[in-house]
């Protein structure tokens, strides 16, 4: 690699991830807070996404996970944008800090 990243790089950042989603995860079921769909990118980033296709979920049910997500990792305003397929897609971002460095992420919701 030339940027001077190595894969054990990449490999301790989606580990600091991993620790800081299951703490998400594990406080989202004391809570009884509804769950997101997670990812965790090559370079440790957490994205978490409101599930578009859960049963049950009306847009106003989706909207207030979202923004309690949004209020539970201290993000930022939504950013809203189109997307290819037309829908609207509110995306905020958020720093969760750690002993060993941030855990950058984005919060998502397509309506």
């Amino acid at each position: 690699m030339t940027s001077g990243i190595t894969a054990t790089d990449l490999n301790r950042w989606q580990y600091r991830a991993l620790e800081v989603l299951t703490g998400f995860v594990k406080g989202g079921l004391s809570a009884q807070r509804h769950p997101l769909n997670w990812r965790i990118t090559s370079n440790g980033s957490l994205l978490g996404e409101v599930d578009r296709y859960a049963s049950g979920l009306t847009t106003d049910d989706r909207r207030a996970i979202f923004d309690e997500w949004c209020r539970v990792v201290g993000a930022g305003a939504p950013r809203e944008s189109k997307t290819y397929a037309g829908d609207t897609e509110l995306r905020s971002v958020f720093q969760w800090p750690t002993n060993r460095g941030d855990v950058e992420g984005s919060l998502i919701l397509v309506i």
